[in-house]
């Protein structure tokens, strides 16, 4: 993917001091329910596996509490695996951010194995708070951004739903019917095999660095540590890694969209990251071996003194 250039309002004659995130009030995981207050406004809904009504067998069934569930259909031997998922404006450049909030939503279906997107819907908040040439400015390169990234995905947008809303909010559904070998389950891990992370953290840091430079009180606070170039080049990556699909090449890792965390023996992770970084075989993009999965009760922990790899732009 190339490195996108910087959206100027006034290309688009809109004004100079235009900014797409200012269309919304939360941030990030501003916008997010706590997930223990999730889980427990969602106890009524939990549902278990169920028999699949030709085979005779016990079907894989996810539902609530994960990204995409997946169900068993009537037919036999296929199950629907479905997403939905939606974002405020983090970025300024509305086509970028059309490109970010599909890749967000078929981020999920990916973390489950599935690189065939069978459709996709798109939810668009249009702010009631823009002008009508904002509107009609921004709004078409949203769209555009978002049926690209589908179409790089090697699916289409069919339709969706758009309601004026005080925010902006991005988002859609993803669907894909699968035969049982095509998804897995997110409980494969064992004792031994080491997690592989395949995107740098810090994306959502270098974006908010990104937006203080436009706040004279914020950026006196941290340019002391941080040139604006360092900011400007960072920002730049984080925009890329956050619009790149999380396909993986032949699809047969579970992953998701972030900070993307994948379990491997430990045989087959350096192999990996080998191939993910070759541009022959993979995406030219590095990923890092950077922890170990343990006999326990399936919890995950930070050690207390983490090593911190610093990753170039």
């Amino acid at each position: 993917m190339s490195t996108p250039k910087l959206f100027n309002p006034e290309s688009y004659e809109l004004d100079k001091d235009f900014r797409l995130t200012r269309f919304t009030e939360l941030k990030v995981t501003g916008c997010k329910v706590p997930q223990d207050v999730l889980q427990k406004l969602l106890e009524s809904l939990q549902e278990g596996p169920e028999a699949g009504p030709f085979l005779g067998t016990i079907m894989p069934k996810l539902g609530i509490g994960m990204d995409t569930c997946v169900i068993p259909l009537r037919h036999g031997g296929l199950s629907l695996a479905q997403t939905t998922d939606y974002i405020y404006p983090i970025v300024n450049d509305p086509y970028m951010m059309g490109k970010i909030a599909c890749a967000n939503v078929l981020s999920n279906l990916y973390a489950m194995g599935i690189t065939k997107c069978d459709n996709m819907l798109m939810l668009l908040g249009i702010s009631n708070k823009m002008t009508e040439k904002e509107r009609d400015t921004v709004i078409p390169l949203i769209i555009q951004g978002f049926k690209d990234e589908a179409q790089e995905a090697e699916t289409s947008v069919t339709g969706g739903h758009t309601v004026m809303n005080p925010w902006i909010i991005l988002g859609g559904v993803a669907t894909s019917v699968c035969q049982l070998n095509e998804f897995i389950l997110p409980h494969g891990a064992v004792p031994g095999d080491v997690l592989v992370l395949t995107k740098p953290l810090g994306t959502q840091v270098s974006i908010m660095a990104h937006h203080w430079m436009d706040n004279p009180e914020k950026w006196n606070k941290i340019k002391q540590v941080v040139t604006q170039e360092d900011v400007e080049l960072a920002y730049q990556e984080a925009v890329m890694n956050m619009a790149r699909l999380n396909r993986l090449m032949h699809g047969t890792y579970p992953e998701t969209s972030g900070g993307l965390l994948i379990c491997f023996p430990r045989e087959q992770a350096a192999q990996f990251c080998a191939e993910i970084k070759s541009p022959k075989y993979g995406e030219g993009q590095q990923a890092w071996i950077i922890g170990i999965v343990e006999k326990g009760n399936r919890t995950a922990r930070v050690i207390d003194k983490p090593r911190v790899i610093e990753v170039a732009p």
